[in-house]
């Protein structure tokens, strides 16, 4: 078996997470890779919850549809955990909490063991439990004890060497227990790696670009962007909680004006809000890269599940028409490494970069290798520093490219205007002006058209604007953006063990779109569009950029994320086989 599910189950409070947290660290040390991923709800305290850790030998793509161990630390995880066990899973449980008798103890492996008594001997502590239970997880998946015991002393070792081997102790037990045995042989390379989620990724690419300031007004799932840089501040970055989505992107783009390399973040409410000034940056041609995780909706709609329904709204965002970049990073280090992209882009074109995540690609934690953080260069675009005596800076010139220079407040000779209405070259507005006058007329147009050239010149000058081609000779190919592009590689992967062709046809940088390129990387091909909406918002895009359309789909709006066999399974409902 090269690969193995445990799933952590409880009650919000029960040490869910922490428990998922300390196997996710002992696999990525024992040289294993690891995807994982957590459901909750969003109530604090009381709801069910549970957090998933599918263990492989090599690279895993999804968090998995079935549970091999599972970990149910009150009844109710039993209840709500029962239809997703696989035949022969491990269900561990404290049998002074919890009864399995709703288990066919045919069907599965039943291990009780007292947890809570274990703990209290261990530790004199109970919440030491959820150790004893992750000890007894670990010696099934055949992950030695050492392994453990050094992650733990890790992870405890600031608070002295008694709760260090408290906790070793425990998992001790648990590992040693009686009934505990090696069922899954999992089989590490020895290399380290990190284990990280999206949104810690993304944080770390935009503090490798030069991000020194970022706002944000809490909302899930963007929060914990907010977090690392609060946590970052000695590295001199300032995060700022503002009090709502509106004053985080304006402050955005003051600190841009500055000529700080700024970020604001929020999900898919705050966004709405976050509109005009969207408008206004493109407006004042100031960079600006923002972070839209997408979450189910509308208006709050499941705030604590997943969904990509916001891809057309934020493409169309505001008023009028402006240039602007939108990206999907597909997996996590395309989290880092796009991100550090989108603020050279912001800065080289002038324009919005908006960063599409979602609650799956912003919240699972996968291993990953080391980042190259210090690899990272730096492109400040058209910055100019030398302004002349008696001229006043032309900072909207209408250039060939429709790229204008820029200078930072305090640079002398080169003080500008930057108003939200029309303006002239030199930034002077034609507003009140305007009047059918023909000369504010033509500055209008000459403007207007200055900006939008931007999206010829990106088209010309970068080669990212077109979708990743896998398996050219494929008989059919997943269309994919974002997060759902790991799952359906997955699917290729499971159907080709079933004697099925299949390609994958991927965007994660979707606007602006090189549409004669990508018509003709899509033309001629058996498609199926695999995205997480009702109405298959990809395939419009593309069908409105290349008149191709996409008439199969796999679209997913029940707050869940894709698996890999799930899309499979779908993909041989749809062809047939």
């Amino acid at each position: 078996m090269t690969d193995v599910s445990i799933r952590i189950a409880g009650a919000h409070g029960d040490g869910v997470e922490s428990s998922g947290a300390l196997v996710i660290k002992v696999a990525a040390k024992a040289g294993l890779q690891v995807l994982a991923y957590r459901g909750y709800g969003s109530i604090i305290r009381g709801g069910h919850s549970w957090y998933q850790v599918r263990l492989g030998e090599s690279k895993v793509k999804s968090y998995g549809e079935g549970i091999d161990i599972l970990i149910a630390l009150n009844q109710d995880s039993i209840t709500n955990q029962k239809s997703h066990l696989n035949d022969k899973a491990v269900v561990i449980y404290d049998p002074s909490k919890v009864k399995a008798d709703e288990l066919d103890a045919s069907k599965y492996r039943l291990i009780p063991i007292p947890l809570l008594d274990i703990a209290i001997k261990a530790s004199g502590d109970p919440i030491m439990r959820n150790t004893v239970a992750v000890g007894a997880a670990l010696k099934f998946v055949g992950i030695d004890i050492d392994v453990l015991s050094s992650v733990l002393k890790a992870q405890f070792g600031r608070k002295g060497d008694e709760i260090v081997n408290q906790n070793i102790k425990a998992a001790a037990e648990g590992y040693n227990y009686q009934g505990v045995q090696t069922l899954y042989t999992l089989r590490g390379d020895g290399k380290h790696r990190y284990a990280l989620d999206g949104n810690t990724a993304l944080s770390v690419g935009a503090y490798a670009a030069g991000c020194k300031f970022y706002s944000a007004y809490p909302m899930t799932p963007a929060s914990s962007i907010l977090h690392w840089f609060a946590s970052h501040e000695d590295k001199g970055v300032m995060p700022k909680q503002v009090e709502d989505e509106i004053a985080a992107i304006n402050m955005a783009i003051g600190a841009s004006i500055a000529g700080v390399r700024s970020m604001c973040g929020t999900s898919g409410g705050g966004f709405s809000l976050m509109v005009e000034g969207l408008g206004l940056a493109g407006m004042i041609e100031t960079p600006l890269v923002v972070v839209e995780s997408q979450r189910a909706g509308p208006s709050t709609g499941v705030p604590t599940k997943t969904e990509q329904g916001d891809i057309l709204f934020v493409m169309h965002a505001s008023q009028g028409e402006f240039p602007r970049i939108v990206v999907a990073p597909r997996t996590i280090d395309e989290c880092f490494s796009i991100t550090a992209n989108a603020f050279n882009l912001a800065d080289r074109y002038q324009v919005p970069v908006i960063i599409m995540m979602d609650l799956y690609q912003s919240e699972h934690v996968e291993t990953v290798e080391a980042f190259d953080v210090d690899g990272v260069k730096i492109d400040r675009g058209k910055v100019v520093t030398d302004g002349k005596d008696g001229e006043r800076f032309k900072r909207y010139l209408v250039t060939d490219d429709g790229v204008s220079p820029r200078s930072f407040p305090g640079t002398k000779n080169l003080e500008f205007v930057a108003g939200s209405d029309e303006h002239t070259e030199l930034g002077d507005l034609v507003t009140d002006m305007y009047a059918g006058l023909d000369w504010a007329i033509e500055v209008r147009k000459q403007m207007h058209d200055k900006r939008m050239r931007k999206i010829e010149t990106m088209l010309k000058n970068e080669s990212v604007f077109v979708p990743n081609v896998v398996n050219e000779n494929a008989e059919y190919f997943f269309v994919t953006f974002g997060s759902t592009t790991d799952s359906a590689a997955e699917a290729i992967e499971i159907l080709k063990s079933r004697g099925r062709n299949f390609g994958l046809i991927s965007f994660s940088y979707l606007m602006p779109l090189d549409k004669e390129k990508t018509r003709k990387m899509l033309e001629g091909k058996k498609l199926i569009n695999v995205e997480g909406n009702y109405t298959g918002q990809l395939a419009q895009i593309i069908r409105m950029n290349t008149g191709i359309e996409i008439k199969q789909g796999i679209l997913k709006y029940d707050g869940e994320a894709f698996t890999g066999s799930e899309i499979a399974r779908k993909a041989l409902e749809l062809v047939g086989g």
